[in-house]
């Protein structure tokens, strides 16, 4: 939609599929892709096969906007997380934003925070890049595959308890 390379990349464990841009073990992480505005879009979805009935469960989905190409100092914009199973006490949907506000004292650094997010789609995440960043689509009817995609995703999670998921665990009661 937005780049010449395909997230067509998958590499399958017996219960996972990981896709990506040029995904290669060990890490599973995969080469971002070019983007026409010279930035870089890094996507990395984590699937769970379900066998009866078969189907696909999203696990964890990273999306990163970069400056650069490189795995090891990818210069991100944003970041944003989702992990279905977290343990780690941030939301499950959370951004980081790699800018530091010129009056901001505390501690940690501004990008490592997590900031809580409902759960985003990849089509959301395109619609961004080419609404707000210059990014031009490959495609004259780009705004219509994008609607297209998120209906279909809206539509099979109208079922879930809580829109997309819980953002984070509810309180333990012990």
């Amino acid at each position: 939609m937005v780049a010449a390379s395909e997230l067509g990349d998958v590499w399958t464990r017996p219960d996972r599929v990981i896709v990506g841009h040029h995904m290669a073990p060990p890490s599973y992480r995969g080469q971002p892709a070019l983007l026409s505005n010279g930035m870089y879009l890094n996507v990395r979805i984590a699937l769970q096969v379900i066998r009866n009935p078969v189907h696909l469960v999203t696990l964890a989905a990273t999306f990163t906007y970069q400056a650069g190409d490189s795995l090891d100092d990818p210069r991100p914009v944003f970041e944003y997380h989702y992990d279905r199973d977290s343990q780690s006490g941030y939301p499950r949907c959370h951004l980081h934003v790699h800018a530091e506000p010129p009056h901001y004292t505390v501690e940690r650094s501004f990008s490592r925070l997590h900031l809580p997010t409902r759960r985003l789609t990849l089509e959301q995440i395109v619609w961004h890049l080419i609404q707000e960043h210059g990014v031009q689509p490959r495609r004259d009817d780009w705004h219509q595959v994008l609607w297209r995609h998120e209906t279909w995703f809206r539509d099979i999670q109208r079922d879930k308890p809580w829109p997309y998921d819980p953002p984070f665990d509810p309180p333990r009661t012990d």
